[in-house]
């Protein structure tokens, strides 16, 4: 079982230092048994970004904007695992403001990316933007390939693809002023149910080439890239190869 030393000392291969911005996308049980559990994994990362740092954690939930037209930023849950939901439920923790694609964020940029608001989950206004911007750290722990680096649909947002599309949904929206509101966000979505995400061939380019690093932590293989890195390369198979992104399923008849 790893202790909370060991999370440091084996999360420390990536780089991390004081004053870092870091999104985190967790597989819990990956790493093989954790003294102290979800809370000593978010600790370790809040402890190397240090006091000057930020960690965030997706707190993504598709079906409660989507579905039931309703989101609470403080009581909605994440979707994304135990970690994610453990981090959100801190004290200390404020939620971006996207319903559907939103980050709780610890540290020194909290309220910063607090107030990062955009319609679209990733327009220039948005957490990814800011993220983006100042050039964070993506981290993925124990996760395959097509279930992590959310980062990669704010690329093809912004380069541009034809296999997504903009879709609005509407519904009650309550945030921190505790005043509800009806509001209109959208998603850079699959053009119709036969597009199936799967990025696993271009990731594993990224790998290939370093732009995608890999560190072993316990019995979980951790990747990591920086903000600037995964974009600028990222960028070039969604407009040179998006056949790699993505593919488009049979019609069943």
């Amino acid at each position: 079982m790893l202790t909370k030393k060991q999370l440091i000392d084996g999360f420390r291969q990536i780089g991390i230092k004081n004053g870092d911005t870091v999104i985190v996308h967790t597989s819990y049980k990956s790493l093989g048994g954790v003294e102290g559990g979800a809370d000593a994994v978010i600790d370790a990362f809040i402890e190397l970004a240090g006091k000057d740092g930020t960690v965030m954690f997706p707190a993504f939930n598709f079906q409660s904007w989507t579905e039931t037209h309703y989101f609470d930023v403080k009581e909605t849950p994440s979707k994304m695992g135990a970690i994610t939901e453990i981090a959100r439920l801190r004290p200390n923790a404020l939620r971006t403001p996207h319903p559907i694609y939103s980050f709780s964020v610890i540290g020194a940029r909290a309220e910063e990316f607090s107030k990062a608001d955009d319609v679209e989950a990733y327009g220039p206004n948005s957490a990814f933007a800011l993220f983006h911007k100042i050039n964070g750290t993506i981290v993925s722990i124990g996760l395959d390939f097509n279930s992590t680096f959310s980062m990669h649909h704010y690329i093809e947002y912004n380069v541009g693809c034809n296999y997504r599309r903009v879709k609005e949904f509407a519904g009650i929206y309550l945030g921190y002023d505790r005043v509800p509101k009806i509001k209109m966000h959208s998603m850079f979505v699959r053009n119709n149910e036969r597009v199936k995400t799967y990025i696993v061939p271009g990731m594993n380019e990224l790998l290939e080439a370093g732009v995608i690093r890999e560190v072993q932590v316990g019995a979980a293989k951790v990747h990591h890239s920086t903000a600037n890195e995964f974009y600028d390369n990222m960028s070039v198979i969604v407009r040179e190869h998006p056949e790699k992104l993505h593919y488009i399923e049979e019609p069943k008849y």
